[in-house]
Parts: structure tokens; C-alpha cells; sequence
């Protein structure tokens, strides 16, 4: 049997500015995760050349794309991905950790960026103690915990009821404000299309329309 090549992208250019807040929308199969993915350094581009700020992803080997996603990326998934056996503060501080910030000002930030997000009251309770809205403020604050340049969110309010999910807009039309903060969005819901400041659309792995 032949081998069929499937291209999850395809022919794709993209400038995003710093602190824009683009939303990529599009069917599923569109390609939306794989282009986060790509730009968060998850995944390595067969081909093509992905820029950010003045560094050339591919160009990167492990270790240095590593310390780029520490330093420069912060992610936020729809299933939250938090840790189950840690706390909220636990969860968020873990970054830090692994960035190599002194415990305290890991501490620090993380307190702080829970009250940020509402979760001050919520710094020792567990995921499972915790509403569905609550564990993706967790997970936004863990994005964030080592200032990131840029966020990459994957259907961030997909599993979250309609109230929840404009309050997390609301948080990050803030935090895109207050910190000049870079946000690539990949979602269905046209309340996110509305939030942001561009919107991308996708089919088949290719870009078919950006629109202001």
C-alpha cells in the first residue's frame, strides 16, 4: 500500500506584531493547532523558516529551543493540564522551577499572578477542588509566571460555560493591555474572534483570509 503524505500546513505566512491579540479560526483539521504548535517550538517545520523576534526556531537544537519556550512562550490548553497532585500554587510556580528562579521570587510571582486571575483565596486547593473555570485561570497564570513575550491559547474557552468564558476574555484583553502581551488564539468560538484584534481563518492547512 502507498504512503500517503497528509501536509498539516501548507504555503502559510504569517507576521504577527508584538503585542497583537489574533485569533485563528477555522474546522477542525484546519491546521490551527499545528501552526501554535510551530510557533511555540513544540514541532519543527519540514520546511519553511519560522521568525520570532530574532530567532529562527529551526535553526535552534534542544536545549536552546527549551529555554525558548521557558523564557519566551506561555501556553494555555483546553484541557488545562494541570498537575493533579499539586495546588494551584504549586501548578503555577512549577515553571519556575524548571527556569531556574530562586524559590522565593517563584513563590512570589506565582502568589501574585494568582490574585491576578481571582484565585487568591484558591492557593492550596487542588484541580479536582477547583471549577472548570477556575483550573484555566490556574493554567493562565502558570503561562505567564515567567513573562513570556507571547501566549499561545488552544480553544481556551472551549470547555467552559458561557459566563466563565467571558470572564477569561475580559482577562485577557487586560493582560494584552497592561502588558503588551502577544496572543495567538486558536478557537471556534466567535466570542474570541470578536476579543481579538485580528482574525486569521483556516482551511486544509492553508490561510484563506486575515481581516481586521
Amino acid at each position: 500500500m502507498d504512503k500517503v503524505t497528509v501536509n498539516a500546513l501548507s504555503d502559510v505566512s504569517l507576521k504577527v506584531k508584538r503585542g497583537e491579540f489574533i485569533a485563528l479560526m477555522g474546522p477542525s483539521g484546519a491546521g490551527k493547532t499545528t501552526l501554535l504548535n510551530l510557533i511555540g517550538g513544540l514541532d519543527r517545520p519540514t520546511s519553511g523558516t519560522i521568525y520570532v523576534k530574532d530567532l529562527e526556531l529551526s535553526s535552534l537544537n534542544e536545549r536552546e529551543l527549551t529555554e525558548f519556550r521557558l523564557k519566551e512562550v506561555g501556553f494555555v490548553f483546553q484541557n488545562y493540564n494541570l498537575i493533579p497532585v499539586l495546588t494551584a500554587l504549586e501548578n503555577v510556580q512549577l515553571p519556575t522551577i524548571a527556569a531556574g528562579l530562586p524559590g522565593e521570587e517563584g513563590r512570589r510571582r506565582a502568589i501574585e499572578l494568582l490574585e491576578r486571575v481571582g484565585l487568591g483565596g484558591r492557593l492550596h486547593h487542588r484541580p479536582t477542588e477547583l471549577s472548570g473555570g477556575e483550573q484555566q485561570r490556574v493554567a493562565i497564570a502558570r503561562a505567564l509566571v515567567n513573562n513570556p513575550s507571547i501566549l499561545l491559547a488552544d480553544e481556551i474557552t472551549g470547555n467552559l460555560d458561557t459566563k466563565t468564558a467571558y470572564s477569561i476574555l475580559d482577562l485577557l484583553k487586560e493582560l494584552n493591555k497592561e502588558r503588551e502581551l502577544t496572543i495567538i488564539a486558536a478557537t471556534h468560538d466567535p466570542e474570541v474572534a470578536k476579543t481579538a484584534q485580528k482574525i486569521v481563518r483556516m482551511r486544509d492547512g492553508r490561510i484563506i483570509d486575515q481581516t481586521k
